[in-house]
């Protein structure tokens, strides 16, 4: 993998973190799906391990520190398909964790609403 496909595969998911990874992540608590990333799993930490290098080659610590905590995420939040939806089903349940996710579904939505500026005091 060249720097530049490294620079646009890490491009995308920062993307990717922005606008999904919070919400799988209420969804999904133990464990997200490995196929819900945007590339496969290994080609994500070779292109952050690219930009790790490379930052710190120039010099770029708080760089280093972003692909670095990428990396640990996606190491330690997607798993296996089914162990992450099998994991899932028996959170969703159980009340306690059902409450949990619903509760985490309407802060998106208020929170999507009120960060479009659209609906100033809706909320």
């Amino acid at each position: 993998m060249t720097l530049n496909d490294a620079e646009k595969i890490v491009h995308i998911w920062g993307r990717w973190e922005e606008f999904v990874y919070g919400r799988l992540k209420h969804i999904f608590m133990s464990g997200i799906p490995e196929s819900s990333l945007p590339f496969p799993k290994d080609t994500l930490l070779e292109a952050l391990n690219i930009m790790v290098e490379h930052y710190r080659n120039t010099g770029d610590k708080r760089g280093v520190e972003l692909m670095n905590e990428s990396a640990f995420m996606i190491y330690h939040e997607f798993v296996d398909d089914e162990k992450a939806l099998l994991e899932t089903a028996k959170n969703i349940n159980d009340p306690k964790w059902r409450g949990v996710i619903i509760d985490g579904i309407k802060r998106w939505q208020k929170s999507w609403i009120t960060t479009q500026g659209d609906f100033d005091g809706f909320y």
